[in-house]
């Protein structure tokens, strides 16, 4: 079985929280959905907790909350005399209301700011504050600077934007949905649909090259499109006469279609076809998207595996045809003898529809069959291990014998 703590990684990966009393708040107290900042919710729980908890009485209220008497009453106060909207609950504003006294850099501090910058274009406002510091002995904030490197529009976008994602994609906040990286290991073999792998395979038409002038020209290949669950290795594929990013989103429409369960994270290459619209569909659909390291098609492993076998067992056995529609037939029912027909040894020898089957019934008995295969495979490579280093001790002693004739010297 997975443990508790891979099960509450993925929770807090695939899920959002839910506050049931914000929920409830919202619905009495703000019936018409204005916009409320978090602060502004917050409050608007601790009048929820007045009015309806508390029967009005704030002292009561505001022991319950862990606020002062004061401070809540004030608030309740505000909430009352603006005839209880919720919008007068927003914290007002700490930003000054006058700024002309406010002290001043010089305008000759303002020029070496930008001759500074100039100079070093891939400096930031800590580095320019500290070379003022140590070269002109002038004190001038950071924040100062940035000001002053706004005002004169030295600020590079790019990079500027870059610092903006890293900080709100920082550790604790799963609002994003596209992960530069490959992912966790525990939601590989966690449920069915945790984890898709995809990849395209190129697949040459009738077997043979139509512009034999360039290798990779769009004429010579049909694209197959696969999607494979890391968990069931239940696999849909679909076939397209292209390979961007409009005909991934339409194969996944249709894979989605015939597969029995959601989706919650991809795992695909740096392709082209991963991007564009397949990444604002999954986006769209709340899909988490991993991608692999580039060059490394051991970070997708099944869904590679899985493109061997179509080789083994179908394309080289004939089953490459003249025309669209009859290639697009014969790899369904390929897909369907995939899925339905042939056993597969990760799984116990049980088909891959066989083996959801089996997990909606007993989710042990599928959990005990995984842990199972990757006992054998830990086995499988110990052995390796070990006749690795036989061939490589007999190698050497071989090596040595041939090193003595060689160097044997008459007496």
């Amino acid at each position: 079985m997975v443990n508790s703590v891979n099960i509450c990684r993925f929770d807090r990966l695939g899920q959002t929280k839910t506050d049931i009393m914000q929920t409830i708040a919202e619905n009495k107290l703000n019936p018409l959905r204005c916009y409320l900042s978090p602060e502004a919710k917050k409050r608007l729980k601790w009048i929820y907790i007045v009015k309806y908890e508390c029967a009005g009485n704030i002292s009561l209220a505001a022991k319950k909350i862990g606020v002062s008497r004061t401070w809540l009453s004030q608030i309740h106060g505000v909430w009352k005399n603006s005839h209880e909207d919720p919008r007068s609950l927003e914290p007002e504003s700490r930003a000054p209301l006058h700024t002309d006294n406010r002290q001043r850099i010089s305008q000759d501090i303002q020029d070496k700011i930008v001759a500074i910058r100039q100079r070093y274009h891939t400096w930031g406002k800590d580095k320019i504050a500290g070379c003022l510091k140590n070269q002109h002995q002038t004190t001038v904030g950071s924040s100062t600077v940035n000001r002053y490197l706004h005002k004169n529009k030295l600020i590079d976008i790019k990079l500027s934007n870059k610092n903006k994602i890293a900080w709100r994609n920082r550790p604790g906040q799963v609002k994003q949905t596209k992960f530069r990286m490959r992912p966790p290991k525990e939601i590989k073999d966690y449920k069915p649909g945790a984890l898709v792998e995809k990849d395209v395979k190129l697949i040459v038409k009738m077997g043979e090259f139509i512009n034999h002038e360039k290798y990779k020209a769009k004429e010579n290949f049909y694209y197959q499109h696969t999607f494979i669950d890391s968990f069931t290795r239940l696999r849909m594929i679909g076939l397209s006469r292209d390979a961007d990013s409009q005909a991934s989103v339409d194969t996944l429409t249709e894979a989605q279609n015939r597969w029995p369960f959601q989706i919650a994270c991809f795992n695909n290459d740096n392709g082209s076809e991963n991007h564009g619209e397949f990444e604002k569909y999954l986006e769209h659909n709340g899909i988490y998207q991993f991608f692999s390291r580039v060059g490394t098609p051991t970070d997708n492993p099944r869904v590679e595996r899985s493109h061997l076998t179509d080789d083994l067992e179908f394309y080289n056995q004939g089953n490459i045809h003249n025309g669209f529609v009859k290639q697009q037939e014969a790899c369904l029912e390929w897909d369907r003898i995939y899925n339905y027909e042939r056993p597969h040894q990760a799984l116990g020898q049980l088909t891959p529809m066989q083996f959801y089957q089996l997990w909606k019934q007993s989710p042990t008995q599928a959990y005990a069959i995984v842990d199972q295969y990757h006992d054998y495979l830990k086995r499988q490579k110990m052995r390796q291990a070990r006749s690795r280093r036989m061939r490589k001790k007999e190698q050497i002693e071989a090596l040595m014998q041939e090193i003595d004739k060689k160097l044997a010297y008459p007496y």
